[in-house]
């Protein structure tokens, strides 16, 4: 089913991207760049910004030439996303002894630190050493982070993003503004996001004059949709031009259109860093609603809830409205709700106390039928989500537990409403084969749990656990499942409900002469986080009825 709102935002994009070709004049101001061929130390203008020194004139020589800036040429011809050639901004055939360019990106670079962790240092481009000029530790933590189509530096996720970075260490934060270029049409956003990438890995290049043998190793790019795949053409410019290697990236589901089944490094890819980690949410095909790119192009490819359908997403445009408290803000949920669910899941893991568990499954239904659970013997199958996964990757890797070279599947469950990380839970239900339980049959229904960390009830518990969406339960047949709920640390006790499903069109569940009743023999709580496991059984084998929760214990059972 279509995500709700994805139709009509996808015609906006169309619209909006037929509109603006047509558009002759831009709302921003032009670079003017001139490049002299002449000998010497020559004279360059890039972006508005005056270089004379003759080892600033070669860092930058190959980012202002024209194929470099129009092509940046990425990719053979049949791969790429765009054509070569930016519809605007471009003299294809500049006057002889002379190059020249006008842009309409103008990208800004926004400094934070613990110093300024609110009120942005823009780095000005125009200043040689801006490590030095900004008191900036070179040596500290490193983040940058780029935002998609249509939006800009200033967005509340990105202050979110940085706040809690800057709780969890004493760091550097760039964030990438280049919301010049981000406009429609969606293709020009495209190609602008590898002028982008090049100039930003430039300006590490910087960085990493300050940094000796650590290189860039403590460097960190994170981008959303688009600005995932502009961090990588920031890894791919990096190791191409200077011969240095990003240590990570994080593409929060990196965008579909123009990018599905490119090669590296049309697209972000594994080799664009020392470690890729990719979470995708939005991930449904294109045409059905989804944003986000469904391959496995990381070292680690995190797929919660499947990847494509996250939970809460379907509710009505009223509903986004009212929870976020702005009828802007719940507008951009219902049209995005999937697409921007990565970031947010990824900013809960920075801070939180949650174990936000991943496991290694072929699918997600595997996952979601208890087939793949265990995290193994020495964890090798589980792996933090987010922000913490590559501690536990390379710890694993070290102990040769996994190798180096196979991409790392992942998947997990998480809630509808924030704090969205929960634990996971395998329940597996016996139905009795009792004499009564065969001649009452079966029953259509859905269990629901409570699991609860003292025998009295009345410590921290899992809050309702519904097993399935309903359907038949026979006399001794087992039925088994994994579905989440707050982490409980210690499984004492268990609350069991039998919800009766009726239809007045399905005579068959039609119960005139007796109640709804189910006859269980026993219930197993695994929990995966915990590594925990109980098995529960109810008093004197009490029959199970329709909305009447009851008790179980492990001392009730034979």
């Amino acid at each position: 089913m279509i995500a709700n709102g994805s139709v009509f935002m996808h015609t906006l994009i169309y619209v909006m991207n037929q509109s603006a070709v047509q558009q002759q004049e831009s709302a921003y101001s032009y670079y003017y760049t001139d490049i002299d061929k002449g000998k010497g130390k020559g004279h360059f203008r890039v972006l508005s910004v005056l270089y004379c020194s003759n080892e600033r004139e070669q860092m930058f020589r190959k980012l202002r030439l024209l194929r470099a800036v129009s092509a940046v040429d990425f990719g053979a011809p049949s791969h790429r996303t765009v054509p070569r050639r930016f519809k605007q901004g471009i003299q294809e055939e500049p006057e002889e002894g002379r190059l020249n360019l006008n842009f309409q990106i103008e990208p800004n670079y926004l400094y934070y630190s613990r110093v300024n962790p609110t009120e942005a240092v823009h780095i000005d481009l125009d200043d040689f050493d801006f490590v030095l000029s900004n008191n900036i530790d070179a040596l500290l933590p490193t983040y940058t982070i780029a935002h998609g189509f249509l939006e800009g530096g200033g967005q509340t996720w990105i202050k979110r993003l940085v706040k809690e970075l800057l709780i969890r260490e004493n760091c550097n934060i760039i964030v990438v503004d280049w919301h010049g270029g981000s406009d429609p049409p969606y293709s020009q956003a495209v190609a602008n996001i590898r002028v982008v990438g090049t100039i930003t890995a430039h300006l590490l290049a910087d960085l990493a004059r300050h940094t000796g043998e650590q290189r860039l190793k403590h460097v960190h790019c994170i981008g959303h949709s688009l600005g995932a795949h502009l961090s990588g053409y920031i890894g791919y410019a990096l190791e191409k031009d200077f011969n240095l290697r990003l240590g990570r990236i994080t593409g929060l589901d990196p965008a579909e259109p123009h990018f599905a089944r490119a090669q590296a490094p049309v697209r972000l890819d594994h080799t664009a860093a020392d470690y890729v980690d990719v979470i995708h949410t939005d991930a449904s095909a294109f045409i059905r609603g989804g944003f986000g790119i469904v391959e496995k192009i990381g070292h680690v490819d995190y797929y919660p809830n499947g990847g494509s359908s996250q939970p809460g997403c379907d509710r009505a445009v009223a509903q986004h409205i009212s929870g976020s408290g702005s009828f802007f803000r719940g507008i951009r949920k219902f049209l995005g709700c999937n697409h921007i669910r990565s970031y947010n899941y990824f900013i809960e893991s920075i801070n939180s106390k949650c174990p936000f568990t991943s496991i290694a499954c072929n699918s997600y239904e595997d996952l979601k039928s208890g087939t793949c659970f265990e995290c193994g013997k020495n964890g090798q199958h589980c792996l933090k989500f987010g922000y913490h996964g590559r501690e536990l990757y390379d710890h694993l890797i070290k102990t040769k537990e996994i190798s180096p070279h196979k991409n790392l599947v992942q998947y997990l469950i998480t809630g509808s409403d924030e704090p969205f990380c929960r634990a996971h839970y395998r329940i597996t239900v016996d139905i009795s084969n009792s004499t009564e339980s065969k001649r009452h049959g079966g029953e259509v229904g859905q269990f629901v749990f409570k699991i609860h960390s003292t025998r009295d009830g009345k410590g921290p518990h899992s809050g309702e656990v519904i097993l399935n969406e309903g359907g038949y339960h026979g006399p001794d047949l087992q039925y088994r499942a994994v579905v989440s709920g707050h982490l409980v640390s210690h499984l004492k006790t268990v609350d069991i409900e039998w919800r009766y499903r009726s239809s007045v069109i399905n005579p068959l569940t039609w119960r005139l002469m007796r109640s709804p009743r189910i006859y269980v023999a026993k219930v197993q709580i695994e929990a995966m986080e915990t590594r925990q496991s109980i098995t529960v059984c109810p008093k004197n084998e009490e029959i199970l009825s329709e909305a009447l929760p009851q008790k179980m214990m492990s001392s009730y059972c034979p």
